[in-house]
């Protein structure tokens, strides 16, 4: 066994996994099974069989994380004072920020000629050189997150007893900077955010690690609609039981999970706990909880005792659904979070608006003939059968005529039963229309019903009316007005309120929107 996992060459190509045996972010090389992975003998960090399959190159400098007998501070001014100066091959421009453990800059990659962002790590004292150290080995297991909601690391080292690190140079702002200068994000936006985060979050966890430290801040804007996780500096790994070492806490007070302030153990639930405050900020510009106190340890105890404060009355324009997400998302019970990033991906996708783009007339229209002719042309064999043998006189037969109508129901109970399961009909397949509620998402079942009985009263009550007609013409002739006012107050709904939206859109809260795929008509 090596005396230390640090003790390795001073450049090498990350993860290697070279007849069956990978090099870990510890330096240490252990036989490893390609399909399911193993556990390094020295960190105890696991690799999955998916990350084996994932792997691709990263080049690090192991060697120069090596801790130095002497501690040397790194103490940046607000000023660029170590502009133009050297670190390894890049070279420094201009600061960009700075923080409690060191100050990034806009440099220049001498290299590749490119730019990145270097990230200048401030050492004091010697548990500040353990953390730094700690924050460095991080950075080489981020460097393996190939994910496009990941923040690249391009290289990790020491210029002479300076730690730093290079990484991808972003547009920018962070979440936080656009929340203090804009104020909420829009809730189909924010939605969107939560998706890549938790898709990027679960991404990690199959190269064991969890990022401790979600929040606005560390969010930072890729481009249009695109999020970007960074600094995984305080990030944990993640142990066979599915807990997160313990051993100390940090974060940001307000994004920390109860159980860690109890002294319980990191966990993906506990970057879940974090992701729903991200979430209830960018969507209210607020914490869900205001942390009262003058120190630390008064506010952390806010922090444990206080209820979430959501918004009453509820806003219209955000979906009531977002709200029980948040609620599991918040739970002080870490337990009854979800239990992992796939269930929560599916609830935050069953809540992300779709394309609101409303339909047009045409294909609204033809979609509706569709429905209509093919729900007449089912009815048809019934309504024939009755005015023949009404047509016969037969007195033996006449018994049939309201059996026969009876059985006619059998057409629109399974048309309403397969509108209920969530089948499309088949007009709003061929013309690729979806069905949406008021905040763009898949309306309930119990909305659709009454909503598709009232779009296709004509094909339900004309073949009543004819049948009402043996018995009663003035009863038939009420009916078929009826059915012409009903088509009237649509049309007029539909083609001159301006908003493509038919009475029983009105009514039931609906709206028809072009579909982005078939799968989605």
């Amino acid at each position: 066994m090596q005396d230390s996992p640090l003790d390795a060459e001073s450049e090498v190509h990350l993860p290697v996994v070279k007849d069956h045996v990978y090099h870990c972010v510890c330096g240490y090389e252990y036989p490893v099974e390609p399909n399911r992975g193993g556990q390094c003998p020295f960190c105890l960090r696991r690799v999955s069989g998916e990350a084996l399959q994932d792997a691709y190159e990263a080049t690090v400098s192991l060697s120069s994380l090596q801790s130095s007998a002497n501690d040397c501070e790194v103490d940046l001014a607000p000023k660029d004072s170590m502009s133009d100066q050297l670190f390894g091959h890049f070279k420094l421009e201009k600061q960009l920020g700075q923080g409690g453990m060191g100050a990034v800059y806009r440099a220049l990659d001498t290299s590749l000629q490119r730019y990145v962002a270097v990230k200048v790590m401030r050492k004091r004292g010697e548990d500040s050189s353990k953390r730094v150290d700690d924050m460095l080995r991080e950075a080489i297991a981020q460097a393996r997150l190939n994910h496009p909601n990941v923040v690249t690391i391009y290289y990790v080292g020491r210029q002479q007893e300076e730690p730093f690190l290079a990484m991808e140079l972003l547009p920018g702002p962070t979440l936080a900077e656009r929340i203090r200068l804009q104020g909420s994000i829009p809730y189909p936006e924010a939605i969107q955010y939560g998706i890549q985060v938790a898709s990027a979050l679960r991404h990690a966890t199959i190269f064991d690690l969890i990022h401790a430290d979600i929040k606005p801040a560390n969010l930072i804007l890729a481009g249009e609609g695109r999020v970007k996780i960074s600094d995984f500096g305080l990030a944990r790994m993640e142990k066979g039981d599915g807990a997160g070492q313990a051993n100390s806490l940090a974060g940001t007070p307000s994004y920390v999970a109860p159980e860690l302030l109890r002294g319980g153990a990191y966990s993906i639930q506990s970057d879940m706990y974090a992701l729903g405050v991200t979430l209830f900020e960018m969507v209210f510009a607020r914490l869900p909880v205001a942390l009262l106190g003058d120190t630390l340890q008064e506010r952390l105890e806010t922090l444990l005792a206080a209820q979430i404060e959501f918004p009453n009355p509820w806003p219209n324009a955000i979906p009531l659904e977002f709200k029980n997400l948040l609620q599991r998302l918040l739970a002080r019970d870490p337990k009854e979070r979800y239990s992992d990033y796939d269930q929560l991906l599916d609830a935050l996708k069953a809540i992300a608006p779709v394309s609101t783009t409303a339909a047009g007339f045409a294909p609204r229209l033809m979609a509706y003939s569709v429905d209509q002719a093919c729900l007449l042309a089912a009815m048809a064999p019934f309504a024939i059968s009755i005015f023949g043998i009404q047509a016969s006189g037969a007195e033996s037969r006449q018994l049939l005529i309201p059996i026969l109508a009876f059985a006619s129901l059998i057409v629109p109970a399974l048309y309403l039963f397969l509108i209920y399961k969530g089948w499309p009909s088949l007009g709003r397949y061929l013309f690729q229309l979806r069905i949406v509620e008021e905040h763009g998402l898949p309306p309930r079942r119990e909305q659709l019903v009454p909503r598709e009985v009232l779009r296709n009263a004509f094909a339900w009550f004309f073949p009543l009316a004819l049948y009402i007609s043996l018995q009663s013409v003035s009863v038939s002739k009420g009916i078929e007005y009826s059915l012409i006012a009903v088509l009237g107050l649509n049309s007029i709904a539909l083609f001159l309120l301006g908003r493509r939206k038919a009475l029983h859109d009105y009514l039931c809260h609906s709206n028809v929107v072009l579909a982005v795929n078939k799968s989605e008509s």
